[in-house]
């Protein structure tokens, strides 16, 4: 430059090199970090004008620094590496300019047209340490003359991601994204494309090929039809597909061959979504995205049923597995689709690769919906600025009726199958959300990206807006009234004559309220909401009148647990406060004189639930309903939940609580049951809510449960009381069932099989907490009724080795007539009727064994 005679460029260039070498002593290190301050070199700053002739203009001044600078910036560069130590006076030279054009002595995007050339000049590894002092420095960059800056930061930046692979540099276009978001304003016009330009250059190249019966063709008649168009066979094929969007599987699909030039040349429709303006190119798109849904949805029931293939890809492609787990995000971001041939029906069978082309025609499709009537009338109903946006409005185009049902027809369809899957209704929620943000994102564009940044407030609205809040939320003091010194001062003296620590004992303290305390305040707080004044007034007393019903509902649950079911409404809970009346049966005239005497049910001690067990056919059932019967208002029996068919004479909720499996399974894995197995195929189980409900209406229930049932409510430490009832003897047992003539052999012994394990198993120290023998039935339940109301003499008896009842010591038991239990009596056969017991094992009905007086047959 001095040898052109520009003075002022080698005055300056001679400062220039003062500056770096002084910034070489300030700065020691060789790294980007610390930035140069201005402070730094204050003095040399100063001569700055003083360099330059008096009558220089500030233009001149500034292009002869810029050349200066260039010169310097060129020379650093032919000379010295991005990797080498030296490569400090690069950054030292940038942040020098920065500090000049904040001054306004050079061009504002000079630093940026030196940082364009430095890019262009290194390497991606290089391009990285350039972009690690371009984020250090971003808040001094852009801190002023910004506008006179983006456009050389933007070009900068979009050249640099070209020249990056969207797969292998993913971190690298993340940083210069976020170094774009930060840098430039939410509102800004840079990337939004406003003329409404597509991506045309992405040209989507796919394998031709012909027909497999090219060579026939050319030999057979002209009059025979040529299968050589695959489009041809698309649009003879697909002449149903076009009638709706229902993807019948009735309907033939088309082959993979078929599909496969019509699947990627859908790609052009993609890219170019004006071309659908044209009637025949929009009814190409209708087919081919029809066929493609169809097949889409093919795969995934396909995938379902056969899932053998898994094990089959997993050996053939171990070793491509091995490459994408090492490369995981090349495999997310590849810019590229792979459409040869070979691969189509692997990609088809993708979940991603499906959920990527869906996406791509769920975007075509709201553009088409957005060229709708409905959609051109609501436009033109909305507040538009004069300055619209003409290039991306398509005033000119609109959609007919029947290609607008088609539109709303696919998008359903689509979003149907998107929500299909474990993962499908929030993959589904993500896509609309971000569709719904690009709908605000293309009208901003039609009203010409209006400024949405506010102008800053002033110091002095800033202080106003302060004390008028400030005032707003303050209120005066009041001066007391009475005045000070003439307070009522009563509370001082002592009126209550209790001591300060039983004025704490006071139950009022901390004793629950009633629920129906609550009824009256509930009241007034529905007053309150029906008379509110406005939003704020209503909802305060919606608030109060919840915290109000929450805590009556969890008073209420300790002691009417039962009502809460009842409850259908939650701002509606009357029912808790109304008295539980029992419902009165008809009293015969020669019980009133002993009704009238008896004010209260009698209640047992012991309230844990009762328990009973004992062989099927040994008057279990007879027992608990000759003690429900005497005591309807201290017990209540506990159906039980069972999947087999209700039999003749069963009535739902009341022998069996009769579901279907799934909902069986569904109560099995809540954790609903105290106890569930499995009998002849069919399912039993006792629920814990029904159990849990008669105890809160003040009950003692009593479960009627086979020996396996009972053996897991010991295992899970179940408090309870269990009853085993047996029969004198397995001879008399089988007798009583021989008086039958309905029942199989095969069930007979099975019954007395059982009979036989479960007297083995009551051997057992601790199984059961009291054992009667049922011979007589008026005895046993005496000794029932005794016990469950701790009224028995525990009469000591056990059982023998032989299956005998006998007196022992330390054994809670009790014969109803004293004789021994013995097991080895022989056994017959005959042709018993046998009926389904404790959770469907075979059970036999027992012979009249006591008559009442009223002449009813008990059978026990």
């Amino acid at each position: 430059m001095a040898g052109l005679g520009v003075q002022m460029v080698e005055d300056f260039g001679k400062l220039l090199q003062e500056m770096l070498a002084k910034a070489l002593i300030v700065k020691p290190t060789s790294t980007v970090e610390p930035p140069l301050n201005k402070s730094d070199l204050a003095e040399l700053f100063a001569m700055v004008d003083s360099t330059f002739p008096a009558a220089t203009s500030p233009e001149s001044m500034k292009h002869a620094i810029e050349t200066a600078a260039r010169e310097s910036f060129n020379n650093l560069l032919a000379s010295t590496t991005i990797e080498s130590p030296s490569f400090v006076n690069v950054w030292n030279l940038l942040d020098i300019l920065s500090i000049m054009s904040d001054d306004d002595q050079t061009e504002p995007a000079v630093l940026f047209w030196l940082v364009e050339e430095l890019l262009d000049s290194q390497t991606v590894a290089g391009c990285r340490k350039i972009f690690d002092y371009l984020e250090s420095r971003r808040e001094r960059i852009i801190a002023k003359n910004f506008a006179l800056k983006n456009l050389v930061i933007l070009r900068s930046c979009n050249e640099l991601l070209r020249r990056l692979s969207r797969a292998e540099d993913t971190a690298f276009c993340g940083r210069v994204f976020i170094f774009l978001f930060q840098s430039f304003p939410l509102g800004d016009k840079s990337s939004v494309n406003l003329r409404g330009e597509y991506h045309t250059e992405n040209v989507t190249t796919f394998d031709v090929f012909p027909s497999k019966n090219t060579v026939e063709m050319e030999v057979d008649s002209k009059t025979d039809s040529p299968p050589n168009s695959i489009t041809k066979k698309m649009r003879d094929d697909s002449s149903n597909l076009v009638k709706g969007v229902t993807f019948s599987k009735t309907e033939r699909l088309l082959s993979a061959d078929e599909l496969y030039p019509i699947f990627w040349a859908l790609q052009q429709s993609f890219s170019r979504p004006k071309k659908l303006f044209d009637s025949v190119a929009f009814s190409g798109f209708k087919t081919g995205l029809e066929a493609t849904m169809a097949m889409f949805r093919s795969v995934k029931t396909e995938s379902s049923v056969k899932p053998v293939k898994a094990a089959d890809e997993g050996k053939r492609s171990t070793k491509r597995k091995r490459g994408l787990a090492d490369d995981d995000l090349a495999n997310k971001y590849n810019p590229k689709y792979l459409t040869s041939r070979d691969l189509f029906e692997l990609e088809i069978s993708d979940l991603s690769f499906r959920r990527h082309i869906i996406l791509q025609a769920l975007i075509v499709v709201d553009f088409l919906l957005s060229l709708s009537a409905k959609a051109k009338e609501k436009l033109s109903k909305a507040t538009l600025p004069d300055n619209t946006n003409k290039s991306v409005m398509y005033a000119d185009q609109q959609l007919n009726e029947e290609d607008t049902k088609w539109a709303i027809e696919m998008r359903k369809s689509i979003a149907e199958y998107l929500k299909q899957g474990i993962e499908g209704p929030y993959f589904h929620r993500m896509v609309e959300n971000v569709l719904s943000r690009d709908k605000n994102w293309a009208r901003w564009k039609i009203e010409n990206c209006p400024s949405i940044a506010k102008p800053a407030i002033t110091p002095q609205e800033f202080v106003v807006a302060k004390a008028s809040a400030k005032k707003a939320t303050t209120n005066k003091r009041q001066r007391p009234n009475p005045p000070i010194g003439s307070l009522d001062l009563k509370f001082l003296s002592s009126g209550d004559q209790r001591s300060g620590l039983d004025k704490l004992k006071d139950p009022t303290r901390y004793q629950l309220p009633s629920v129906k305390s609550f009824k009256n305040k509930i009241e007034l707080d529905d007053m309150d909401i029906e008379m509110a004044q406005d939003e704020e007034s209503k909802n305060a007393a919606m608030e109060s009148k919840a915290s109000k019903s929450w805590r009556a509902q969890r008073i209420a649950s300790t002691t009417q647990l039962a009502v809460l079911d009842k409850i259908e409404r939650s701002d509606k809970i009357d029912v808790i406060f109304q008295d539980q009346v029992r419902s009165e049966e008809p009293v015969k005239a020669g019980d009133e004189e002993v009704l009238e005497g008896k004010e209260f049910a009698k209640v047992p001690k012991d309230r844990r639930p009762v328990i009973i067990t004992g062989p099927s056919g040994v008057g279990k059932d007879t027992l608990i309903t000759m003690l429900l019967k005497a005591h309807e208002h201290s017990f209540a029996k506990i159906a039980a939940y069972t999947t087999r068919p209700a039999k003749e004479q069963e009535v739902d909720s009341v022998d069996y609580h009769f579901v279907d499996k799934e909902q069986f399974s569904i109560m099995r894995d809540g954790d609903q049951f105290l106890e569930c197995n499995e009998t002849n195929n069919d399912d039993y189980g006792t629920s814990r809510k029904n159990v849990e409900s008669v105890i809160a209406q003040g009950k003692i229930p009593i479960l009627c449960l086979d020996i396996s049932s009972v053996q897991q409510l010991k295992d899970q430490g179940y408090d309870a009381r269990f009853v085993s009832i047996m029969p004198p003897s397995i001879l008399k047992l089988e007798t009583r069932l021989r008086q039958e003539d309905s029942t199989s052999e095969d069930a007979t012994r099975e019954v007395l099989d059982a009979a036989e394990n479960q007297t083995e198993q009551f051997k057992i120290e601790g199984y059961h907490d009291k054992l009667i023998v049922n011979d007589k039935l008026e005895e046993a339940y005496e000794s029932l009724e005794k016990y469950i109301f701790g009224d028995d003499e525990k009469a000591e008896v056990t059982i023998t080795a032989s299956g005998a009842a006998t007196p022992a010591v330390n054994t809670e038991a009790e014969m109803a007539n004293g004789d021994g239990l013995s097991l080895e009596e022989p056994l017959e056969k005959a042709d018993i009727p046998v009926a389904k017991g404790d959770h469907g094992q075979p059970t036999a009905e027992i012979p009249p064994e006591t008559v009442e007086p009223e002449g009813e047959i008990i059978r026990n």
